[in-house]
């Protein structure tokens, strides 16, 4: 069945924390852990969660884990930096930079909430880990700010089956080269995993480089009165050139390979060490997970950067220079925490329920140097420039205390009910190391303070099974997300910045899930939320920038997975998601009142089709055809200006040349599409995707 089981890559694949099963395995019994934080079936959960397994992960043979997670219904990751490592999200809300998605490694948080980064996800280790889920929507009953669109876990401390030692030796078009290394041990009293990641490429165009090494470390044991100790180190380094920045529309047609701007580069280093400690006591199950984590990010801001040149304003009637606000940032936090959790069954509930506290104690830094542009190029992108002294040196000391409840009961043999209550108690106590500055300028800088937080987030669900085979859910979610320490404290024009309150939504579901028949399973969800007091930041002519909580925004969709198993040596795979973003209060000023318009970088829908044959001449191989189309969105708030979409044809190919060695042949973009991988309405600009780019691996287990 080898050849059936390497090809579980649908949105319903085998569950990352199962073992490998045949295409006989009943969606509705893949077992999930982001929901509850603790193994449950999928026909129990009322919310939508998309599953990838370690198999899926080493058949797609991910350069950027956009290319696997995008097989999930509802998900659309974008790889930023023309085919770079950066990450932008969509999930239930337009392709985003904000802080509304919350990423997980083994259900502790990459980043503290205060320090949000977009990029979170490129500080995990998607292509050496066991599997992903994804929960779609409101998450914040379980874990707290910043889970509004979805919940991202990804999967890297799950139980070691059997001994394994595996080499991945990978290059592909301009000068990319890959290596991989997975060793798993499995020793009369523990286990033992180290997987090893080195990624270096030139990038296809100009000042687009890429150097990346990470590690994990993963150890199985017991002792010290716990039934089992499961302790993690994951390290991530990139070292990357970001001149794959937006192009004028010209240049992005007539030579998209050139540079955006040859200054840019991105410096990452993160760790995370954690150990999930359970005792099972003669009442239920006690878990402690302590942890320690390290982020340090130094970048050049190069969306700020503009021409650098002074250009004159009609509506001003005056000259400003446009790139007031260009600037390297160097930022990072340190981080102590510790999840702690007791699970019961209970017979008064006919189900179990579950109580916790999550506790953070980070402490965090930002120093932002203003940069000047100095070459003499009469043209829009920045060849050299000079630092010109610090707009923002701070220290912000971030706390947190959230205790939780979670609860289900079986009401009838078909019907559950399952309901969750959140408390989030943060405190930020900022120092700023420069002079205090409230007006008169478009880099204020608060004076030091001490502000306090706390939200309560509730979550209601039912499911109904109609039959082994289908079942059903509505449910009630709630989720909110603090201003982050870079909107509360680098102020920029706002005047008033630690006033911000925190982004609350609310969002409500009903789904159904199940097999049509042995061959075919799906599921269908559908989502209504609203988000009020959103905070937006807004860009003026000056390049100067202020955030506010301005409106409320309304996010609706559909959210299909299909996969079909028609013969004994094909599948078809589908993802689709049609959604609609839009503004339903959002007036920024006396002349800008985008009421009822569409929310900018919100695809009308996107689609995943893949079909896969598994011929007997490629030994347990497979081809397979993945088509991506993504549906056109607004550029601008306004609603003036637009980009119409695309569609891709990536190809993916493996041969086993015995029981031990495998080739294979991924063909991304394989029409060789021109197309925007993101745009910009400043300018507007486009930031084109990667050509077409073909990687070939060969993979050895000994």
């Amino acid at each position: 069945m080898r050849h059936i089981t390497l090809l579980l890559t649908g949105f319903v694949a085998v569950s990352a924390v199962a073992e490998e099963s045949d295409v006989s395995k009943k969606i509705l019994d893949t077992m999930v852990i982001t929901a509850t934080q603790t193994k449950t079936k999928l026909k129990d959960r009322s919310e939508s969660i998309g599953v990838i397994g370690e198999q899926t992960i080493e058949d797609t043979n991910p350069t950027h884990a956009a290319d696997t997670l995008n097989r999930i219904a509802g998900v659309n990751i974008v790889q930023l930096g023309s085919g770079s490592q950066g990450v932008a999200a969509a999930i239930r809300q337009p392709i985003s930079y904000g802080p509304v998605y919350l990423y997980l490694e083994n259900g502790v948080p990459v980043r503290s909430p205060a320090f949000f980064n977009h990029n979170s996800l490129y500080e995990t280790n998607f292509s050496e880990a066991h599997g992903a889920e994804i929960l779609k929507g409101p998450g914040s009953a379980l874990y707290g700010s910043d889970a509004i669109g979805g919940v991202v876990n990804i999967l890297s401390n799950q139980p070691i089956t059997h001994d394994r030692q595996q080499l991945t030796l990978e290059s592909g078009s301009d000068e990319w080269r890959r290596l991989q290394f997975k060793s798993d041990n499995r020793f009369e009293q523990d286990s033992l995993s180290i997987r090893l990641g080195v990624i270096d490429s030139e990038g296809w165009r100009q000042h687009t480089a890429v150097d990346r090494q990470n590690a994990l470390i993963n150890w199985q044991t017991s002792g010290l009165g716990f039934d089992e100790i499961n302790s993690l180190f994951s390290y991530t380094q990139i070292d990357m050139d970001t001149g794959g920045s937006g192009l004028r529309y010209e240049d992005f047609i007539n030579n998209s390979q050139q540079a955006g701007n040859l200054i840019g580069f991105r410096e990452v280093e993160s760790y995370r060490l954690s150990s999930a400690l359970h005792k099972d006591l003669a009442s239920g199950r006690l878990t402690i997970t302590p942890y320690v984590r390290s982020n340090d990010l130094q970048y050049m801001a190069t969306w700020t950067l503009n021409t650098g040149r002074e250009v004159f304003i009609p509506w001003l009637g005056q000259t400003v220079l446009d790139s007031q606000d260009a600037h390297i940032n160097h930022s990072g936090h340190d981080s102590i925490g510790a999840l702690l959790r007791y699970q019961q069954d209970s017979e008064a509930l006919n189900g179990f329920w579950i109580v916790g506290v999550d506790l953070d104690k980070s402490e965090g830094y930002t120093q932002q140097t203003y940069i000047e542009r100095t070459d003499n190029d009469p043209g829009n992108y920045w060849l050299a420039y000079q630092t010109a002294g610090l707009l923002y040196d701070y220290e912000v000391d971030f706390t947190s205390v959230s205790p939780y409840l979670h609860m289900e009961s079986d009401i009838t043999n078909n019907l559950r009910v399952n309901a969750g209550l959140r408390y989030d108690s943060v405190r930020y106590d900022y120092d700023n190391h420069l002079s205090t500055v409230t007006s008169g300028s478009i880099h204020l800088r608060p004076a030091d303070t001490q502000l306090s937080m706390d939200h309560l987030s509730p979550k209601l669900g039912l499911t109904y099974q109609w039959s082994d085979d289908l079942s059903s859910y509505v449910s009630y979610r709630n989720a909110f997300r603090i201003p982050s320490s870079g909107q509360l404290f680098r102020s920029g024009k706002t005047l008033d910045s630690t006033s911000l309150k925190p982004v609350v939504a609310d969002s409500f579901d009903i789904g159904i899930r199940g097999n049509l028949t042995d061959e075919i399973n799906f599921e269908l969800a559908l989502y209504h939320m609203v988000k009020d007091d959103d905070i937006v930041s807004l860009t003026e002519a000056d390049g100067s920038r202020r955030n506010a909580n301005v409106g409320e925004t309304q996010h609706q969709g559909l959210e299909l997975g299909l996969d079909y198993y028609f013969a004994m040596n094909w599948q078809l795979g589908l993802s689709y998601t049609t959604s609609r973003h839009e503004f339903k209060q959002w007036q920024v000023s006396d002349s800008d009142d985008f009421s009822r318009n569409r929310i900018p970088l919100a695809p009308t829908h996107y689609t995943n089709l893949r079909l896969a044959y598994m011929p007997d001449f490629l030994n347990g191989g497979r081809i397979e055809l993945e088509g991506i189309d993504m549906g056109g969105y607004f550029v601008d708030e306004a609603n003036t200006d637009r980009y119409s979409g695309h569609s891709l044809l990536n190809i993916r190919t493996n041969y086993y040349l015995g029981d031990s060695l495998e080739l294979y042949l991924n063909i991304l973009n394989a029409t060789d599409k021109l197309y925007a991988e993101t745009t910009s309405k400043w300018g507007p600009t486009y930031t084109p995707g990667k050509p077409r780019t073909a990687y070939l691996g060969l993979r050895v287990n000994f």
